[in-house]
């Protein structure tokens, strides 16, 4: 008798733990990641340089015009750039040695602004792989100091539109 209640028991607990709800076996977990992308590519326009520049009323010019901007945004883009350098803004600099005239930029050999003020370089209302140029222009006086490494940098932001 005892076998066989022994055996009964071991039924009923065994049908119980397999009918009650909720009855968990084994838990493990799994993680999910992602990124959500800017939804565009861009590329500033490659480094210029002026080479020897001397004294004179011409101003020196050259251009970069391999930047680009490839983006999937309805609304299109805008493409900005200006020195954001808080000293000397818009001048070339070599050291303590600043150049007296302001850098000018432009995304074309026209419309320039001194390099402090914002200038547009893409404005598109639309989805959008454009170019994007950078043109330079500086004058040097017999004022400037005679320095190697003048330099500035030109800080390109891309803007969605929404």
């Amino acid at each position: 008798m005892k076998a066989k209640n022994l055996i009964l028991g071991l039924v009923v607990v065994l049908s119980l733990a397999l009918a009650l709800p909720g009855a968990v076996l084994a838990t493990d977990t799994t993680e999910v990641t992602g990124s959500v992308t800017e939804g565009y590519t861009f590329t500033a326009p490659s480094a210029i340089a002026l080479g020897s520049m001397a004294p004179s009323a011409t101003p020196y010019k050259a251009s970069s015009t391999n930047g680009r901007l490839d983006g999937n945004n309805p609304a299109g883009y805008t493409v900005t750039g200006v020195d954001e350098e808080a000293g000397n803004q818009g001048h070339m600099v070599s050291g303590s040695n600043v150049l007296g005239s302001k850098l000018k930029i432009s995304n074309a050999d026209s419309g320039y602004v001194d390099a402090d003020t914002t200038k547009t370089f893409l404005d598109t209302s639309e989805i959008t792989g454009a170019g994007i140029a950078l043109y330079v222009s500086q004058v040097v006086s017999y004022a400037d100091p005679v320095a190697t490494g003048y330099t500035i940098t030109i800080s390109f932001t891309v803007n969605p539109k929404t």
